[in-house]
């Protein structure tokens, strides 16, 4: 592939030129480098109550796994047992959440009601324990006592009033005899008690597990700062005794019961693969619990993370996501505690005729046609021992070997990813087995912790630098498979993300080094406020760059970036509300480079180093990204006949030392720009670390004016720490 970017140090910090070359020509811009990644982690963060529309937590009454980040032998974390423990991590859901009152949450779990569930109406006459579900999971009884009011279960939950006010839902339960129960939602009082019930619907009780379809309607909000409700499911009989199995609740717009409002984001940032469960969570993940009727799906303690798995979003609602978003589905699957067999039998329940026994099977669930899921992913990081069923390498080429036989039997279309890792002898014996037409994964989750003591630009930096580093670490990789004869093998980053820790410095320390700097000084600073995450304009920088280098260089022709719900960078959600870091709005600007032929770019500019980090003690914070040195200030970009204009360039101000930089972009593909403009998207922020919250959800978005072009270059400022995007057609 021809050198696409070439760079010549300038002499000012202040402006730069970037030169298009169009005799020099790489190979067009793949859609898959703009992927997502979904998890079921934490509630809620990815799938459950963020993807989901859910408004409920917990809707099953399933028995809460608090999870202690303890790795047993055979991988997976262990679970809390200790009550005061407990306590803490229920106080920390509270707050995180914006609930009323973590006590009741906690009275309630430690006398036998689900968490986030709470007895209602005279609460000392509310009795409740656990109880058998339909499909032999955990369900709630409750019983009443004589009182000539409504008595049951409550739980606070946030609604999307700002968008509808009508709900949906479906309730399983039953009564030893014949009872009627009110499903409500609530105001709250001010004391965030529930108070006047809102909209109420009744459904019959008996001997016998029962589903019941129901639907409720709020009066008008008028505040937007109205999201926080009450949702109760009590009955007004005396001395009643019901069990609860699930009650789901839903907006009426829901989209295959996924959120609406991620569905349109998802659907406007021109998402080509969405991959899916996981992630650590995969690796205990049954697909089979997942689909079919919902009374028959197991609500299960999750097998990776701090909460448990209802098993309400399973493979017809990811697929019908995807469906609804207009990206391929990307299956990871369970290569810990399952079998080729189990991952055979997910294939054909995807892609298989109803001839075959598990198409059959989600014929009957209402979906005849095959999904035709291309992309199967064998297993997620089984080289850690957090991975519950974690191999060696050799165990791991073994593992893909014959989940790959499997699978291939059942649909020998299909495209195979094996879990790899650029950064050990992982990838060697799984060379032997890998063929032309397969894949090869890794994963980018760079960890860097900081202090006080840390300087906040040498951090940025650091990350912006990192690309370069990465590239010669995949082509590496690339020429390991070109030695072994595997010229064709594809390589992918299945999780892309940085995650920067902050630690405090202890006192002896702080007293002894001075290490908190004094901002009204002018000295850089570093706190939990300042640090610069992935939620900032930092992961903007980051993927941009590390996506520009696996367009160059060819050996990437895959990313799906991590996470796409409150985990790391993509999409939030809060209290009924769903808005996008700045990352999202970077994706959508670098994504029309897809279906684009690169072109050479010669960048003149200044460059930066991190080098003195790594003089000082605190050199090991910043792990695995290495020193950075005489690094090119500005990434630039370019491609010609993009699916979406016929010239696109993107520029990324990599120096967070700098100020802006007024960037000349000249040559001839500018010289034949219709009507002498081209299109100036900007996202910038005025510092690394600012983000959008759900106060200010529109903080950082990109901003668009257009400038003029004179014979063939164009002048655009660059703000520093931004991404800049040029686009024009040109004169037929």
């Amino acid at each position: 592939m021809a050198d696409l970017f070439t760079h010549t140090d300038g002499e000012s910090d202040s402006r730069a030129t970037v030169r298009l070359d169009p005799s020099r020509r790489g190979d067009e811009v793949s859609p898959e480098l703009y992927g997502k990644f979904g998890e079921h982690l934490y509630t809620p963060r990815n799938v459950t109550n963020v993807l989901e529309a859910q408004v409920l937590f917990n809707p099953t009454f399933g028995s809460w796994k608090f999870g202690d980040q303890q790795y047993g032998a055979d991988g997976g974390n262990s679970e809390l047992a200790d009550p005061d423990a407990i306590d803490e991590r229920i106080e920390t859901y509270a707050e995180r959440h914006g609930l009323p009152e973590a006590e009741r949450l906690q009275q309630a779990y430690h006398d036998g009601t689900a968490l986030w569930w709470f007895p209602y109406g005279n609460a000392d006459d509310v009795r409740t324990s656990p109880d058998i579900g339909t499909a032999d999971d955990r369900a709630q009884r409750f019983e009443t006592g004589s009182t000539e009011g409504y008595d049951g279960l409550a739980q606070w939950c946030y609604l999307p009033v700002h968008r509808t006010t009508e709900f949906e839902g479906k309730v399983t339960l039953r009564a030893p005899e014949e009872t009627t129960v009110r499903l409500a939602i609530h105001g709250l009082a001010d004391d965030g008690s529930l108070g006047a019930v809102l909209a109420e619907t009744d459904v019959t009780a008996r001997d016998e597990y029962r589903t019941a379809s129901f639907s409720l309607e709020l009066p008008t909000v008028d505040r937007d700062d109205e999201r926080l409700f009450g949702f109760s499911v009590t009955t007004r009989k005396t001395d009643g005794n019901v069990v609860v199995d699930r009650v789901c609740c839903y907006p009426d717009d829901h989209v295959a019961t996924a959120d609406p409002e991620i569905v349109d984001l998802l659907s406007e940032m021109n998402l080509s693969v969405l991959r899916w469960p996981g992630g650590n969570f995969v690796s205990g993940y049954h697909w089979e619990d997942g689909v079919g009727p919902i009374e028959e799906r197991p609500t299960k303690p999750n097998p990776a993370w701090d909460a448990l798995e209802t098993n309400l979003f399973g493979t017809d609602e990811f697929v019908a996501l995807c469906e609804a978003v207009g990206c391929e589905p990307m299956i990871c699957l369970n290569a810990g505690s399952a079998t080729p067999e189990d991952a055979a039998r997910w294939v054909e329940y995807c892609n298989g005729s109803t001839d075959t026994e598990m198409g059959a099977l989600r014929a009957e669930h209402g979906h005849p046609e095959p999904y035709d899921v291309a992309y199967w992913e064998v297993g997620n990081e089984l080289y850690g021992s957090w991975q519950i069923g974690w191999t060696t390498p050799e165990g791991n080429a073994d593992r893909f070997r014959r989940f790959k036989e499997a699978m291939e039997a059942v649909d020998e279309s299909i495209d195979v990813f094996a879990c790899g890792n650029r950064l050990t002898d992982w990838n060697e014996p799984l060379l032997e087995e890998l063929e032309a037409d397969d894949w090869l994964t890794d994963h980018v989750l760079v960890e860097c912790h900081a202090d006080p003591e840390t300087d906040p630009v040498e951090l940025f930096n650091a990350h912006s630098g990192f690309a370069s580093q990465l590239r010669e670490e995949y082509e590496a990789v690339a020429a390991e498979c070109r030695a072994a004869g595997l010229e064709e093998v594809r390589q992918a980053i299945t999780e892309l993300q940085l995650f920067t820790r902050f630690d405090e410095l202890d006192e002896e320390s702080e007293a002894d080094d001075g290490a908190v700097e004094d901002r009204e000084n002018g000295e850089r600073h570093l706190d939990r406020e300042t640090l610069p995450t992935n939620k900032s304009i930092t992961e903007v920088v980051f993927d941009a760059t590390i996506i520009h280098e696996c367009i160059r260089s060819g050996t990437v022709e895959m990313v799906t970036h991590s996470g796409v719900g409150n985990h790391g960078g993509g999409l939030r959600k809060s209290q009924g509300h769903v808005w996008a870091d700045p990352c999202y709005y970077g994706q959508q600007l670098g994504s029309r480079l897809i279906g684009g032929t690169p072109i050479g770019v010669d960048v003149t500019c200044h460059t930066f180093s991190t080098e003195t980090a790594w003089g000082t003690d605190t050199s090991e914070w910043f792990g695995e990204l290495e020193p950075v040195t005489d690094e090119p200030a500005i990434d630039a970009m370019a491609v010609t006949d993009a699916d979406e204009h016929d010239l696109a360039i993107v520029l990324v101000h990599r120096d967070a030392g700098a100020d802006a930089i007024d960037v000349t972009v000249s040559g001839e593909p500018l010289a034949a720009v219709d009507g002498d403009e081209v299109t100036v998207d900007r996202l910038s922020a005025e510092t690394m670390y600012e983000r959008n919250t759900l106060e200010e959800p529109d903080r950082i978005t990109p901003t668009t004016d257009s400038a003029t072009v004179d014979e063939d270059s164009v002048t655009v400022s660059l703000p520093p720490c931004s991404m800049v995007r040029l686009t024009a057609d040109r004169e037929k």
